[in-house]
């Protein structure tokens, strides 16, 4: 066993690795015939895209990627937390760096400096955020950083930032875009890798687009002329010409979607109707049609926004919150309790989409007077999420339950069968990404998939906006399409 040195709070190092097998499985390691094509691009391009779907093996190829333009100088990686250990694992395994050759940046500023000081590393691996904070200080003391790879590109630079055009200390969209720009003005090398480029609009391809070909789009502007129908308030409410993004986005990318690597996806999807309860559904529909206003008119693409859509969605998910009753027979939770007893029975592991954090207490708490154990993974949960994970592949956690979007990229659940969303999220890319964590690779059995809609509730609102979101995103890009409209209507 060779050990890491252990920086506190470091994600990866939370991880002991035995180098000797490292060492062992980089011999026996080999792409598949698309995966070499793919690398083949992105090192003949200076700024490409990979945007294979989940699970179809982008991670070797930009490990590849990372370590090629690591030979020349440094590179910054950067990713949601989650996939930290695993990325960093991974990066050992398809490189021939050492773990003191690989830098992951987290932590206090004290923590940090430590991190800084390792003049060895030829590789920067880091959140989003981290990035954005510490690019600068990294470019400082080692100049000879240029390159970057994005993983999961969508969750850290889908939407466009720059200063304010009266008040530059202030940011138009996430000031981290805007420094990710910054960083890309050194020049360098870019690979961008993510299955969903088009994040629930089509203007999140924007930024990827200008740092490739500012060219194409000078301003964001520009982009929106091209492809947004605007409202009266400025507000996209429908998009256009798909033909010429797509034809940018192909002559810069390549893709392998998860049915043209495994075949048809096998899935069953089926939504059962559920009853609030006489005070809940009094007071769910004395505010649902301005929740309805907020959803249509996409306030919810803003940050602090939609507060009675959220509200709405409280009661239908937590009427406890509010001093209402769950409807004891054909509520939510009954049906869930009766999936939950079904699971017991036959000894099943179980996964629970709950977009409602203040939910998943409760439904853990339901879980463990059934018998059975439980926990679960949200904002909240940082440094256990590895244990959690862990634990419930390992078999000593029966039912797991998830926020969507966090719950979204780095685990891989392929021993689940069944998946409940009681709730969905707001972006067709995130229910796909979600059930995937059971799709990897070539199944036997499908996957089953239910939903739990409440009758008279937002959900169908919320399917339809799915829909067509998954629509629009397929006219530029190959995939699936995200229609749980259709199962919904089949159950009421």
């Amino acid at each position: 066993m060779t050990s890491i040195q252990k920086i506190p709070k470091q994600p990866a190092n939370e991880i002991w690795f035995d180098m000797n097998d490292v060492y062992d499985r980089r011999d026996s390691l080999s792409l598949r015939p698309y995966q070499i094509e793919h690398l083949g691009f992105s090192l003949a391009n200076s700024r490409s895209m990979d945007l294979s779907e989940a699970g179809t093996g982008k991670t070797p190829a930009g490990c590849l990627w990372v370590y090629h333009h690591s030979k020349d100088g440094r590179v910054i990686w950067t990713m949601p937390k989650s996939l930290l250990v695993k990325n960093y694992h991974e990066l050992l395994l398809w490189s021939d760096l050492e773990p003191h050759q690989i830098m992951v940046i987290d932590g206090t500023p004290a923590q940090r400096a430590k991190q800084f000081a390792n003049k060895e590393t030829k590789v920067f691996m880091m959140g989003f955020d981290a990035f954005a904070n510490n690019h600068k200080e990294i470019v400082e003391r080692y100049p000879d950083t240029y390159h970057l790879c994005g993983d999961e590109w969508h969750l850290g630079f889908s939407t466009h930032g720059e200063p304010h055009y009266r008040k530059p200390n202030t940011f138009i969209g996430p000031q981290r875009t805007h420094k990710m720009y910054q960083y890309m003005k050194r020049g360098g090398d870019l690979l961008i890798m993510t299955g969903t480029f088009i994040n629930g609009r089509l203007c999140s391809a924007y930024p990827g687009l200008k740092l490739i070909n500012p060219l194409y789009y000078p301003t964001y502007n520009n982009f929106m002329m091209w492809h947004a129908m605007l409202d009266e308030y400025g507000k996209p409410f429908m998009w256009k010409n798909h033909d010429r993004l797509q034809a940018l986005i192909d002559k810069h990318s390549r893709r392998v979607t998860y049915e043209q690597a495994y075949g048809k996806e096998k899935k069953i999807i089926v939504a059962e109707m559920c009853t609030m309860s006489k005070s809940q559904a009094k007071a769910f529909n004395d505010i649902k049609q301005k929740g309805i206003t907020e959803l249509e008119d996409d306030f919810l693409e803003a940050e602090n926004e939609a507060v009675t859509l959220q509200r709405c969605f409280k009661i239908m998910q937590c009427p406890e919150e509010y001093g209402l009753k769950h409807n004891d027979s054909d509520g939510k939770d009954a049906h869930l309790m009766q999936h939950l007893e079904t699971h017991k029975f036959n000894e099943e592991p179980l996964i629970i989409f709950e977009t409602v954090v203040a939910a998943h207490a409760r439904y853990k708490k339901i879980c463990e007077k059934m018998g059975l154990r439980a926990e679960y993974i949200n904002g909240s949960i940082t440094s256990r999420r590895g244990e959690i994970d862990h634990k419930f592949r390992q078999g000593e956690i029966d039912v797991l339950i998830c926020s969507p979007e966090v719950a979204g990229v780095g685990f891989n659940w392929g021993h689940v069968d069944h998946m409940i969303f009681t709730s969905f999220d707001w972006q067709d890319t995130t229910f796909i990404q979600n059930y995937r964590r059971a799709l990897r690779g070539i199944r036997e059995k499908a996957v089953r998939i239910t939903l739990l809609v409440y009758r008279g509730g937002l959900e169908l609102h919320v399917a339809k906006k799915l829909l067509n979101k998954s629509n629009d995103r397929t006219q530029v890009e190959e995939g699936v399409t995200v229609d749980l409209v259709t199962p919904i209507m089949q159950a009421a």
